[in-house]
Order: C-alpha cells, then sequence, then structure tokens
C-alpha cells in the first residue's frame, strides 16, 4: 500500500468517526429536545418548583388584596379624615388663591356666549309665540 492510499484509508476513518459523532450529537439533541417539550415530564421533573412559584404568586395576590383593604380601611377612619379635613383648611388658609374660582378660559367664554345667543334666539321665539297667540 502506498503512502497516498495510506493517507486516503486514514481520512476515510476520520470522515466516517466525524459523521458517527455527529449522528450521536444529533440524537442527543433530538432526544433533549423532545425532553424539553414535553409538557407532563416537565411537571414531573418540576412539581416542587411549580408548587412553589404557585404558592409565591397567590401569596403575592393575596397580599396585594390585603394591603389595598387595610389602605381603605384606614383612609376611612374618622382620625384619618379629621387629619385630611384639617390639611385642607391649613392649605386654603395658607393660599387662598388656589381656591378661589379662576378667570373663564377662552373655551369657556365662548361656550357661555353661544349658550347666551341661543337661549336669547328661542326666547325671542317663545315670545312671539305667546303674544301671537
Amino acid at each position: 500500500m502506498s503512502s497516498a492510499e495510506h493517507e486516503v484509508d486514514s481520512l476515510e476513518r476520520e470522515v466516517d468517526r466525524i459523521r458517527g459523532n455527529i449522528a450521536e450529537l444529533v440524537r442527543e439533541l433530538n432526544h433533549r429536545r423532545r425532553q424539553a417539550f414535553d409538557l407532563k415530564l416537565q411537571v414531573r421533573e418540576h412539581a416542587g418548583r411549580l408548587v412553589l412559584v404557585g404558592v409565591a404568586v397567590a401569596a403575592l395576590i393575596a397580599g396585594t388584596i390585603a394591603l389595598a383593604a387595610a389602605r381603605v380601611r384606614r383612609r376611612r377612619s374618622i382620625k384619618v379624615r379629621v387629619t385630611r379635613l384639617r390639611d385642607a383648611l391649613r392649605r386654603m388658609a395658607a393660599h387662598p388663591e388656589r381656591v378661589a374660582e379662576r378667570e373663564p378660559n377662552v373655551p369657556r367664554k365662548l361656550l357661555a356666549a353661544g349658550g347666551t345667543a341661543i337661549a336669547s334666539v328661542l326666547g325671542k321665539r317663545l315670545a312671539k309665540r305667546f303674544v301671537s297667540a
């Protein structure tokens, strides 16, 4: 056997070995893919973690509801309502300009003028009907 034939045989064996490794890797990847997407298997393998996550989510929701209920209860108490009224009166005394009515802005003025004009026209028509009747 010549050196070239020996090298060809060596390369063919190397290629066959690499193909075998690739085939084995593909089989392993296929096996892992099937395991990863097998929902029943995942639930079985991670049941403890799923329960823990479920309990944590339930506790979070329950805690949020409890805090909201406590906040509502606290805001409805007489003491808090009196305190809020006292603070509002202090703010009103300190800044009365914030409490007083402000001058109407342009859209309000236009709306008032339009409403007055419509009322005037309607009033005149009604007056004519009553006078002519």
